[in-house]
């Protein structure tokens, strides 16, 4: 949507003339762009970016301006509705954390909440390469054993709160790091013999127990209010089972303070203010933004933030994430039952070639549709993930792992998907006693520019949340 002309200021022309100064962009055959004034830009309509919108403009009295390129708010929520049933389904988020202020968000717009909503099911293994059945010869740990596990896993990281949530503002720099942490796994998980929650952690988290990442990297994806919420079952969800409804709730109270389908297409930051050229995708028509202050809620990659014209202090971190592809779906087919879930996997002894994509299919709740996490290792287009997994349904047919349910044709269709391809963590131990942690954080403030989002801190909604809340007073120091 083009940026109302509520927004506009035409009447001051030293109003005009501060946000050319601020700007310093050159767009020829455009001027004179219509102009909006704001106290705060935010870049990215997702969790923490929405979230933060709300509290500056509700809670700060600040006004703002926050500009998504997508046509609806949410980042990676996402909601399939079944056009049959009307039936609304999640294949993006599925739960929230009880941490800090996430319940008062959701009580702020009157959402009723519920106890985490499970659907169970019988995992089954699928060869990738044959679609044969595969055997689980693994026997699970006993669930009193997993729990035991869990809790010493707890008891071990708790200490480390102070230094890891809601955010990395005290990590300590080198030598002063726990050990611990930077152990790759795999040896922590022996010297504290944590085998048995291998189940656990590969549910909750997605995360292996024998990896060899540091430590660090599971913990800030697994921690204490993760642990916590599973051992106390207090995992919550909306009524209705729809977590989409937040987001549309807070773009109705922002209105016309969200710009939704629009990017940055040129750009000025400096210790005096920001300036954006901010462009509607659907229409190209273009409006200069001139803000005091920016937050960025969107991924800060090297590419996403090219617009920003970043200086070296600023590529130097950014250059050291990793990056991987992935993407969720929702997948209608008739060859697997309700109430199950399949596990692809290639077996040790396998002589097929490993292929450059895994995924996984959990069933969720709605009759004849699954849930889908596809990663690739390879950087693969919409279209090619979803004919790779219908490719593997097929695969699936012909290897006789199932028979279509209800009819004897199969029947296979990816109705819904989205990119939540990232950039993450994936320093190096001798990159993390270097400072990498101090050198990404010394970027909040650096050229009016602000950070919130899922790379500053334990990636979960609720722990998002409640780490923009330790951004915006730091943000707003000084603001006129």
């Amino acid at each position: 949507m083009p940026i109302p002309n509520s927004w506009i200021w035409r009447s001051s022309l030293s109003t005009l003339l501060r946000a050319l100064a601020l700007s310093r962009v050159v767009i020829a055959g455009h001027y004179p762009l219509p102009i909006v004034n704001t106290d705060v830009a935010i870049l990215g309509g997702g969790a923490s970016g929405t979230y933060a919108a709300v509290r500056l403009r509700e809670d700060y009295g600040k006004n703002v301006i926050l500009i998504e390129m997508e046509a609806v708010l949410g980042g990676h929520v996402n909601t399939y509705t079944d056009p049959e049933t009307g039936e609304a389904f999640n294949y993006g988020v599925q739960s929230y954390i009880d941490y800090k202020g996430a319940k008062a968000f959701f009580e702020r717009f009157g959402i009723p909440l519920q106890p985490n909503v499970l659907f169970s099911s019988d995992t089954v293994n699928v060869n990738l390469n044959t679609g044969n059945l595969v055997p689980n010869v693994t026997a699970a740990p006993p669930l009193n054993s997993s729990i035991a596990a869990l809790q010493k896993y707890y008891d071990v990281i708790v200490p480390w709160n102070d230094i890891m949530l809601p955010g990395y503002w005290n990590f300590p720099p080198g030598d002063q790091i726990p050990a611990d942490l930077l152990l790759p796994f795999s040896d922590f998980v022996t010297k504290y013999n944590l085998e048995d929650m291998a189940p656990i952690l590969a549910v909750v988290s997605g995360q292996e127990i024998n990896t060899p990442n540091p430590t660090l990297f599971v913990v800030k994806n697994f921690g204490s209010p993760v642990v916590e919420g599973f051992l106390n079952n207090t995992f919550f969800d909306p009524i209705p089972f729809n977590n989409s409804l937040l987001y549309g709730d807070a773009k109705r109270l922002l209105g016309d303070d969200v710009v939704l389908t629009s990017t940055v297409v040129e750009a000025n930051r400096s210790d005096h203010g920001i300036s954006l050229v901010v462009e509607d995708l659907r229409t190209g028509t273009r409006t200069l933004v001139a803000a005091k202050r920016l937050l960025v809620a969107s991924q800060p990659s090297i590419d996403n933030l090219a617009v920003l014209a970043l200086d070296e202090q600023e590529k130097a971190v950014f250059r050291t994430w990793s990056y991987g592809t992935v993407y969720t779906a929702v997948l209608k087919t008739n060859l697997i039952p309700d109430n199950t879930s399949v596990s692809f996997v290639t077996p040790a002894n396998s002589t097929s070639a490993q292929k450059p994509y895994s995924f996984s299919i959990t069933w969720n709740g709605a009759p004849g549709y699954f849930w889908i996490i596809f990663g690739a290792e390879e950087n693969l287009s919409e279209s090619e993930a979803k004919e790779a997994i219908i490719a593997e349904m097929k695969t699936l047919y012909d290897g006789g792992a199932f028979q279509p349910i209800g009819s004897s044709t199969p029947s296979s269709d990816v109705v819904a998907i989205s990119n939540h391809s990232s950039v993450g963590w994936g320093q190096s131990v001798e990159q993390l006693k270097a400072g990498f942690v101090q050198d990404l954080y010394a970027l909040q403030g650096h050229k009016d520019t602000w950070y919130t989002g899922g790379l500053w801190c334990p990636d979960y909604s609720s722990n998002v949340w409640a780490f923009t809340d330790t951004v915006l007073p730091k943000l707003l120091e000084g603001i006129d």
